[in-house]
């Protein structure tokens, strides 16, 4: 159970097979596994050791993969960075993973630059580019190295990666997930994705975020095409999807909006994508319905968490359609447990809840994560015999259906109810004005807390605070309806597309001894 053997095996299965496409690079299960030995004999080379922690901090690429690969082979540990986080953010998860090793892309020097003068323990800079302005050539190291296989002794109870969380609350941490619950968490997910040999994968999703690397590696493992967008652009998803003839595509719910922004998506031919996959959020029930129309392909929606290693729950195609036609309430479901998993909902004393009670989504599986780096108090708080206890309120329905109501952090309470935001976001999202919006509880003199609505106008639209509140009555309780409106131009997000609320709350609570 080593994260490596899935590359080993489509080299021996399907060595000449096409790989990775990215740009105008093409490479073969064959050609990809002969460079995987090499960067990892030259990892070993440059004298780092297994256990050791190598960082990554990359844009999508072919090298990216490579390196993953590498560092797992020969027995190191791999710290996946952001490339969003800023060079003060960066340096403290390099810092606090103690990595010895950073391999980033040219196109982030001028941030590596920033992290070089702030971190003391890294020894190795590796660059992906031409022309390394710090440390070691990406390419010459390969090209130097021998094609053999690593020495190094592998467990697969040794650390695959430490994933640090997005830090929407406070500093991140480090989620330790060792080779076999990734390996596990891959299978897992390859069956409830229906992934196989003959698709085309378009990776559109970071691939230093826990989602947009197990959505690669799901396909990865049954010896797919994969299709690498290096960054985010609308305009080259269709081109890439016409022509490398894409059959799966995976997105966040704000690409998704993004994509249907563009005229351009009336004009694709999409008639080879089979399925898009979406998590993070549920999409607005009008746009999902339009992209299913245009597109044409069904539509699957995940649920899970790095920590869980890492999707667990799956909405399939039938669920979608169904909630397009005669169960509503479908679409606004996680859908139901994936096989490998366990999921409850539970009270504050861990007991399970009836269904339709709303509680904690609780979650048991071998894939789970072994703790928190260096966080043996948050690692007791999350894993209490043998379940993780994920911060996520939902209840369950009798079909098996898990519905997420908010964060238990995100959760407000006006004059003794509890308001869920993501009911109110549902709602407010379905207005023809708005693209974007995040509900967030503000402090009233009165009630504690009140309802207020953070919005992104469509473009060319410019809706009144009042006409959105309107909206909301008869669709909501009166306790729910917001008491205020806001606009701005973007909501802000994290890398895997959740809405990062502390930033909106912060100038409403600046100065109150409670800051919800």
């Amino acid at each position: 159970m080593l994260m490596p053997d899935f590359l080993w095996n489509n080299e021996l299965r399907r060595g000449e097979k096409l790989a990775l496409i990215c740009r105008d690079q093409r490479q073969t299960y064959g050609q990809l596994a002969s460079r995987v030995r090499r960067m990892a004999n030259a990892l070993s080379g440059l004298g780092i050791r297994p256990r050791d922690r190598v960082a990554i901090l990359s844009s999508n690429s072919i090298e990216h993969v490579e390196m993953v690969f590498a560092i797992a082979s020969m027995g190191a540990t791999w710290v996946p960075l952001n490339t969003r986080l800023s060079a003060s953010e960066l340096s403290f998860i390099i810092e606090n993973s103690e990595a010895v090793a950073v391999v980033y892309s040219e196109d982030l020097l001028p941030t590596v630059e920033q992290i070089d003068r702030k971190v003391g323990n890294v020894r190795w800079w590796i660059s992906i580019g031409d022309k390394p302005a710090i440390g070691e050539a990406y390419e010459r190291l390969v090209q130097q190295a021998a094609d053999k296989p690593a020495e190094a002794l592998v467990s697969p109870d040794d650390l695959f990666t430490v994933m640090y969380t997005s830090g929407t609350t406070g500093r991140p941490k480090g989620v330790m997930l060792p080779h076999r619950s990734f390996f596990l968490g891959t299978i897992y997910s390859s069956l409830a994705l229906k992934a196989v040999e003959s698709d085309v994968k378009l990776q559109a999703v970071p691939q230093f975020h826990a989602g947009g690397q197990i959505y690669q590696l799901t396909y990865f493992a049954t010896g797919s095409t994969i299709v690498i967008l290096p960054r985010w652009e609308a305009g080259a998803v269709f081109d890439l999807i016409e022509r490398e003839r894409v059959t799966i595509g995976s997105f966040v719910p704000s690409m998704l909006l993004m994509l249907l922004e563009e005229p351009r998506i009336r004009k694709t031919d999409f008639r080879s994508l089979q399925r898009v996959v979406y998590g993070a959020a549920p999409i607005p029930e009008d746009r999902l319905a339009l992209a299913m129309e245009l597109t044409g392909a069904g539509f699957q929606q995940t649920y899970g968490q790095t920590e869980s290693g890492v999707l667990v729950s799956v909405l399939d195609e039938a669920d979608h359609r169904r909630g397009l036609t005669t169960e509503r309430a479908l679409l606004r479901s996680c859908g139901r447990q994936m096989v490998g998993y366990e999921l409850r909902v539970v009270d504050d004393e861990s007991s399970t809840c009836p269904d339709g009670q709303v509680g904690e989504v609780a979650i048991k599986s071998e894939s789970l994560m072994t703790g928190y780096w260096k966080r043996p108090d948050a690692t007791a708080k999350s894993l209490k015999g043998g379940w993780l206890h994920t911060g996520d309120l939902a209840y369950r329905a009798p079909s098996g259906h898990f519905f997420i109501v908010d964060r238990k952090t995100d959760l407000i309470i006006s004059g003794g109810e509890n308001v869920y935001p993501i009911e109110v976001e549902n709602v407010i999202s379905g207005h023809p004005d708005v693209l974007d919006v995040a509900v967030i509880g503000v402090p009233d003199d009165r009630w504690g807390e009140a309802v207020k609505a953070v919005v992104v106008a469509r473009t060319g639209t410019s809706p009144a605070p009042d006409a959105i509140i309107e909206f909301c009555r008869g669709k909501l309780g009166g306790f729910k309806i917001p008491k205020s409106v806001d606009f701005i131009e973007a909501i802000p997000r994290n890398a895997s597309g959740k809405i990062t609320k502390n930033p909106l709350r912060e100038k409403y609570w600046a100065g109150r001894t409670r800051n919800i």
